[in-house]
């Protein structure tokens, strides 16, 4: 078989090809509509490809040199709309054989063709199965320190061991036919680790639909798996990814009924997103449903996301069907939820995932805000009740976002945290590309050292620290001394007259932006898990005010940006007639109440429609712009403007200038451009380019306006060219006397 890459509907679950598009062979592409194919002939002309028609229908064939079917597929990306790749087919067989029967299995759209093109780094990861895999804990509604089980979620691993995160993965897969390796190496991956780490309770492990075409075959080696780690059948539990908007219900139906013959449990994730949510309930019949947290996301707060969350609740307990209500993060979504019988939960208020399960969670009591961890009944004095906490929240991410200035909301930030924590020094460290950093703000109490503009720069850091931050995982510890640091660690905290310290990532989605960190100098301090809960309800509104500011930044510097536009002519890169009209009119008012002078001269490019006749337009434009540059360069005040005035006219505004520096001024432009040099061999002047100048000067005054300028040196410059062109003309405004300047 010549073909390269297995996007063909077999399945391919254990078969992980490099793609051969690199090679030398033959390309076929079948179009939609002879339209199609008429945009694809015309490209393959311009750049003399031959080709040869099909006649059965629109298509077409064509031999590719190495690497050449790659840059033909990556051009007709940017020429096609998405619906034409989406339709267009596409097959490569390698060589100069023509295709087989066998071979044809393998045509796939364009789309998927260009997509597995740009897969090399996501096929070496499968073909190496750099892959790990994160568990996030699923604990008991109404006691979460009862850890029921752990969902498994897929993480990457790039060449020097870094996370990769999911969703590049995953979006690259399913796009390049890559779904059935990545689903088969996630599920393996979990099996090992779950085993490696000795996990107890359910584990639950997500699966797409569309990446398996025959359960027996693509299942087995998990089955297999799972039986040789010794994992009974009945602590696994799979999840159908209920977005992935399956097109074949039976086939889903046939997937399950496969697992659950073999004794696993089954459950519906992400309920009320994606494909018909309802029906799938009642066509699948899961066991576990998994609402989505979208659902979940405030639903204390609003009333439609809460209604629909209670009916949801109410069928699966009519069903017997147990819930797991995802993406938690407040305590005010748990105790609603609670109440509303949901079985299970899981999010960040919890656990968030970490490489290592999870053996502990906090148990969070009924009574609002009321924390104890399953080893500590401590709670924190600050935080008492449900109002107190959410206004200290408020309180703070409303003084944080007062300004969009970000050196201001870092060190509002700083200020109030300390404030809020009673600790010694709180810091905001912000990362460099490198992973270097510096201490950018502080807040410090009296009579400690300050570290403000400390530069740290930690080869390991990469390594050791950035995939937990990256996680969103929380650093606490309560004494250096007895922490396990490494001596070097410990020594560099003791330099800094730290004897405790609390560490958030801020997090920019998934860029690691900074750290937000809590010193306790004087004396070590045990942190309560609700100063923990609350310090990174901080730093994430810290992490939204931040992002609010960049594009804030990004977004001044757009206006500016556009503002430049909109004034600059696109051409010649000088002020446009825009900018002209508003800079006289501003000046003119200026120096009506200064009662000075204000010149303008206006520059003709002489014969130059001969001048485009002869050389063309395109020399035209270049002749233009050396013109423009020339003038600018003539002209060498910051106040001063050169504009371009219209077609081959330009205007220079001179303010607090009279006669005699206009006229100095008309001159050095006319130098400057006959030192260009420009031939012009049609000119009845020069054999070079020439311009012929107006100059007119006024002191402004309410009797007169800015056209009364205009018009003057408008003047001029027709008396110039009168004259013979190539020279200058300054005229009086009061009235109109021209005066010849050679």
């Amino acid at each position: 078989m010549s073909q390269i890459c297995p996007i063909s509907k077999t399945c391919a679950c254990h078969n992980v090809v490099r793609c051969r598009t690199k090679e030398a062979g033959r390309l076929f592409l079948w179009f939609p509509v002879p339209h199609t194919l008429k945009k694809v002939t015309s490209y393959l002309e311009q750049l003399a490809l031959r080709y040869e028609l099909m006649h059965e229908r629109p298509g077409l064939t064509l031999d590719c040199r190495s690497g050449e079917s790659q840059e033909i597929a990556r051009n007709l990306a940017q020429l096609l709309a998405p619906r034409e790749l989406r339709e267009t087919q596409v097959l490569f067989i390698r060589g100069a054989i023509q295709p087989q029967l066998h071979d044809f299995s393998d045509i796939a759209s364009l789309q998927r063709f260009i997509k597995f093109n740009q897969s090399d780094w996501l096929i070496e990861m499968l073909a190496r199965e750099r892959f790990t895999s994160y568990f996030q804990p699923i604990v008991s509604i109404k006691d979460t320190s009862q850890i029921y089980g752990y969902e498994s979620l897929l993480r990457g691993l790039d060449e020097q061991g870094n996370l990769v995160m999911p969703e590049a993965i995953l979006e690259l897969a399913a796009e390049a036919g890559l779904l059935p390796q990545l689903d088969r190496v996630a599920r393996l991956s979990t099996i090992t680790q779950v085993s490696q780490h000795q996990v107890s309770g359910h584990i639950f492990i997500n699966f797409a639909p569309t990446a398996l075409y025959d359960p027996v075959s693509c299942l087995g080696s998990t089955v297999e798996a799972i039986d040789q780690a010794g994992i009974p059948h009945e602590r696994v539990v799979f999840e159908v990814v209920e977005s992935d908007n399956p097109q074949d219900l039976e086939h889903l139906k046939g997937v399950l009924q496969f697992y659950r013959n073999a004794g696993f449990l089954v459950a519906l994730d992400d309920l009320g997103s994606g494909y018909s949510s309802l029906n799938l309930l009642h066509q699948l019949r899961p066991d576990f449903i998994k609402l989505d947290i979208g659902l979940i996301r405030n639903v204390h707060q609003d009333l439609y996301k809460a209604s629909i969350t209670e009916k949801l609740l109410e069928i699966t307990h009519k069903l017997n069907i147990k819930t797991v209500a995802e993406g938690i993060e407040c305590i005010e979504e748990l105790n609603w939820l609670r109440e509303r019988g949901a079985t299970l939960a899981q999010g960040y208020l919890i656990a968030r995932p970490s490489a290592v399960p999870a053996t502990t969670t906090p148990r969070f009591n009924n009574s609002p805000l009321t924390l104890a961890s399953a080893n500590s009944k401590q709670v924190d004095q600050h935080v008492q009740h449900q109002s107190e906490y959410e206004r200290i929240v408020a309180d703070v991410t409303q003084r944080i976002r007062q300004s969009l200035q970000l050196e201001e909301i870092l060190q509002t930030t700083a200020n109030e945290v300390r404030q809020l924590f009673e600790v010694d020094r709180v810091v905001i460290y912000q990362f460099k590309p490198d992973w270097s950093g510096l201490v950018a703000v502080e807040s410090l109490a009296q009579g400690c050292m300050s570290i403000l503009g400390f530069h740290v720069m930690d080869t390991c850091f990469q390594s050791t620290c950035a995939s937990s931050y990256q996680q969103a995982n929380t650093k606490a510890i309560a004494d250096i001394e007895n922490a396990g640091l490494s001596p070097c660690h410990v020594e560099l905290l003791r330099s800094l007259e730290i004897r405790a310290n609390l560490v958030v990532p801020i997090l920019q989605q998934q860029r690691l932006w900074g750290l937000l960190i809590a010193h306790q100098c004087r004396s070590t301090r045990q942190w309560q898990q609700s100063e923990i809960n609350l310090f990174n309800q901080l730093a994430g509104q810290t992490a939204i005010a931040i992002q609010q500011s960049e594009l804030y930044q990004q977004l001044q510097q757009a206006n500016q940006e556009l503002q430049r536009l909109a004034s600059y002519d696109g051409l010649t890169q000088v002020a446009n007639r825009r900018c002209f009209d508003d800079t006289l009119q501003s000046e003119w008012l200026r120096l009506a109440r200064e009662q000075a002078f204000l010149s303008l001269i206006l520059c003709d490019v002489d014969y130059f429609k001969l001048y485009n006749d002869t050389h063309g337009h395109l020399a035209g434009d270049d002749a233009l712009r050396q013109v423009a540059k020339a003038i600018s360069q003539a002209v060498k005040r910051p106040a001063d403007l050169v504009a371009r005035y219209g077609g081959e006219e330009f205007a220079v505004i001179l303010p607090n200038t009279d006669v005699e520096g206009a006229i100095a001024v008309a001159r050095d432009i006319q130098n400057y451009v006959c030192g260009l040099q420009i031939p012009h061999t049609n000119s009845q002047v020069s054999e070079f380019l020439t311009i012929s100048l107006g100059i007119a000067t006024i002191i402004p005054h309410s009797q007169s306006s800015p056209a009364s300028l205009v018009a003057a040196a408008d003047q001029g410059l027709y008396q110039a060219k009168a004259q013979g062109r190539n020279c200058i003309m300054q005229m009086n405004c009061e009235n109109v006397d021209p005066k010849s300047i050679l």
